[in-house]
């Protein structure tokens, strides 16, 4: 067997791992699912493990598979600078990366370089996934390539918001600072009274999870005045707290930058928010040993070309 051959074996061992189906890992390899079923025979038959156990919602992998993806990972990214060791050209790049981000993200960042990235690399793949509990653990694995961010700068955030806690192994660089305003629909009673924050207070407020629950920085200085929001609905959702908040008379308290891209489509007024917090960071980050990597030093310069210190 070819060492190339061995490379296209561990891309498809790689893929169904991410995929967890040979029909969606088929679609992302272009090839047919009897191929890759194909494969996965031969990888099962070296490799003597299952691999993969099927169930009624697609594959689960076995822990020998669990414990080979990391190495697995690295492999296959040696092997990727190798191929680029001449040179990168995105014109002509077939290269898959992972990105984790923030929900904000997908409405106001990803817009700013995702039509460039695929006019100039027609053929590299950005799979773009929400920021969930352990993406940034998940970063340091291997499982993703990139991150986008947010991170506050005032230490009264909870420890694992805070830029000094990005760990050491991810490199990371800041695109641009952003704060909290407020969102109510366009008719709220609010809109003709005195906005202060003894009027916040009593207001009905939208809270939405943030990475790892619902408690932010917000809360915190909140309660450093003896205050604290008695009155408040949680949703998982921006998008969907955006709807219910032109619905309703609920305060929806989230980033500027988000809020002027939803009051373009919907019934919503922008309204300060009336304490104050610092504003955070939106930062891009990365795993160590991607770092030289031709084909995402390029990615990361062309999202820092169009997404730092941009306006919303």
């Amino acid at each position: 067997m070819s060492q190339q051959y061995d490379l296209n074996l561990l891309r498809v061992l790689l893929t169904l791992l991410e995929e967890r189906s040979v029909s969606k890992a088929a679609d992302k390899l272009f090839l047919t699912q009897s191929a890759v079923s194909k494969q996965l025979a031969k990888l099962r038959q070296q490799l003597n493990d299952p691999l993969f156990i099927r169930h009624a919602n697609g594959l689960s992998p076995t822990p020998r598979v669990r414990s080979l993806e990391p190495k697995l990972r690295q492999w296959l990214q040696s092997a990727n600078e190798m191929i680029e060791a001449e040179g990168f050209e995105p014109a002509i790049s077939q290269r898959n990366f992972r990105c984790c981000l923030n929900e904000t993200c997908f409405a106001t960042l990803l817009p700013r370089f995702f039509g460039k990235l695929m006019q100039q690399a027609p053929g590299l793949k950005l799979d773009t996934h929400r920021l969930e509990p352990g993406s940034i653990e998940g970063l340091q694995k291997g499982e993703f390539d990139l991150a986008i961010v947010a991170r506050d700068n005032d230490e009264r955030a909870p420890s694992h918001f805070q830029v000094k806690q990005v760990p050491a192994q991810i490199h990371s660089f800041e695109l641009f600072r952003d704060d909290h305003v407020c969102l109510v629909r366009k008719d709220h009673p609010v809109l003709s009274q005195q906005w202060d924050l003894d009027c916040y207070m009593q207001q009905a407020h939208l809270t939405c999870e943030c990475e790892v629950g619902d408690r932010w920085l917000l809360h915190s200085v909140l309660a450093e005045q003896g205050l604290h929001i008695e009155n408040s609905t949680l949703t998982a959702d921006f998008f969907a707290a955006a709807l219910l908040c032109q619905s309703s008379d609920l305060v929806f308290t989230c980033t500027r930058s988000f809020a002027q891209q939803v009051i373009k489509t919907h019934q919503l007024e922008l309204l300060p928010l009336p304490i104050y917090m610092a504003p955070f960071s939106y930062l891009l980050a990365w795993p160590q040993h991607l770092e030289n990597d031709p084909a995402h030093s390029w990615l990361r310069e062309l999202i820092i070309e169009h997404c730092h210190n941009t306006k919303p």
